[in-house]
């Protein structure tokens, strides 16, 4: 007779295997880094803003992706990164004609070309998001802002990255 703990082990174990077989994997482990379409490649980043948030933001994108970051150079890959532009728009108001709810709006221009010649001629990328403003709450709102700014530098960087990565494929 098995006890409740080995069919408690055994159901684990039957889990793990199926897992292994059906090919999943957590992302960022050293088995899927290999496989990034950008490992190895030599990248060179002109920014329009190099020390801003975004700047930041796509040089460690780009390097989790497994591309090196080097000083330019006429035969290296140069990607052109313009100024982070940010707007915000009321899509809605209240009764007392305050803004109820608000559309952000993140994007810069970006180019990718290999000695003089272009991969990915200039074109933008930008990263949309809406949130509820809660005129009872000045402080909340403030530090939601921050964060959905934060997390729109990141997705943005994200974008920008998948971008050259399928560019780059053969």
């Amino acid at each position: 007779m098995i006890s409740a703990g080995n069919k408690w082990l055994a159901l684990q174990l039957v889990i793990a295997l199926l897992l292994a077989g059906c090919g999943f994997q957590l992302k960022g482990t050293a088995s899927n880094q290999s496989s990034n379409s950008m490992s190895g490649e030599a990248i060179a980043v002109a920014s329009a803003q190099p020390r801003s948030e975004l700047t930041a933001a796509v040089l460690q994108q780009l390097r989790l992706e497994g591309a090196d970051i080097i000083e330019r150079r006429a035969d290296a890959l140069l990607l052109r990164l313009g100024a982070e532009r940010f707007q915000q728009r009321n899509l809605s108001l209240t009764a007392q004609a305050r803004s109820a709810e608000v559309e952000l709006t993140m994007s810069t221009t970006i180019s990718l070309e290999r000695t003089g010649q272009s991969l990915v001629a200039q074109t933008e990328a930008s990263v949309v998001r809406q949130f509820l403003n809660d005129p009872q709450n000045v402080v909340g709102k403030t530090e939601e802002l921050r964060l959905l700014r934060e997390e729109m530098r990141r997705d943005l960087a994200a974008q920008i990255t998948r971008r050259l990565s399928h560019s780059l494929k053969p």
